[in-house]
């Protein structure tokens, strides 16, 4: 499982991701509520043992949303091993969970409900290797719940909504109407398109070459290599974008020939679908 899937399936907006996801995790909850792991089974009835779970099992399917949009991107764009994002991820939903774990705890030990007086005396109370040790089991179990519901979904996933992995590198074929027109010593790797005047600067990693053309045709010829337009004037690849960042108002793309593309405003969301922004 690649982290493309991961912020496919745990972030993707749309009702018809979020229903299925709250389902399974509603599903899990059901059977934390009936194992009543972590000495959660010992609450006197299983309504109570079932409302717990529950609760914090669909509190952390509402934070799994925000949390995979802005984690994942970065992470794919910085080349993160899919492992190490996977536990990355898990660790911050587990932050984002333990208050509520504390304040379930707190609720389930009074004698009189929640109160600020029995909070505090509460918190002062519980020793600090107790924290660590509550934190470990969250995480444990938040590891173990999103792995598990992560690999349900790949497998019962249809083929026609596999998330397709964002391409690392152009094949060889891709684009050759377009790469056809530039001098065989710039190679075949794109890195930006440009306009000057009625002329198009084509980057590629050996050099760069001038041609009479406008960006629009030459956006046609790309249609099947990886890359998009970010501005009316600059077309760019995606395997040559390095660094996204704000300069004032302005947004950059940084290419890893340092070479610095601006993005204009009315395409920063479909950046951000991409993954880039």
């Amino acid at each position: 499982m690649t982290l493309n899937d991961l912020k496919e399936f745990w972030g993707k907006p749309t009702i018809q991701n979020e229903l299925r996801k709250t389902l399974y995790m509603a599903t899990a909850g059901v059977v934390l509520g009936l194992i009543g792991p972590f000495d959660s089974y010992n609450l006197p009835q299983a309504f109570a043992r079932h409302l717990y779970w529950l609760s914090l099992i669909l509190i952390s399917s509402l934070m799994s949303g925000p949390l995979a949009r802005g984690m994942f991107p970065p992470m794919i764009r910085a080349g993160f091993n899919p492992l190490l994002g996977f536990i990355v991820f898990a660790f911050a939903m587990s932050v984002g969970i333990f208050p509520f774990v504390i304040f379930n705890e707190i609720y389930l030990a009074s004698p009189y409900g929640v109160t600020w007086d029995y909070s505090l005396e509460f918190l002062s109370y519980v020793g600090a290797w107790d924290y660590v040790e509550w934190f470990g089991q969250v995480l444990v179990l938040t590891v173990v719940l999103i792995g598990a519901i992560s690999m349900i979904h790949k497998a019962v996933q249809k083929p026609d909504e596999a998330a397709t992995p964002a391409p690392t590198h152009a094949p060889q074929t891709a684009g050759q109407n377009f790469l056809k027109r530039l001098a065989p010593n710039l190679g075949d790797e794109l890195l930006c398109l440009s306009m000057e005047d009625h002329y198009l600067r084509a980057f590629t990693t050996k050099g760069d070459q001038l041609i009479l053309m406008r960006l629009k045709d030459a956006a046609v010829e790309l249609d099947d290599y990886p890359g998009l337009q970010v501005h009316r004037s600059h077309w760019v690849a995606l395997d040559a974008i390095s660094e996204a960042r704000r300069d004032g108002r302005r947004i950059l793309l940084k290419l890893k020939n340092d070479h610095e593309v601006p993005v204009s405003r009315s395409y920063v969301d479909h950046l951000k679908a991409q993954g880039i922004l």
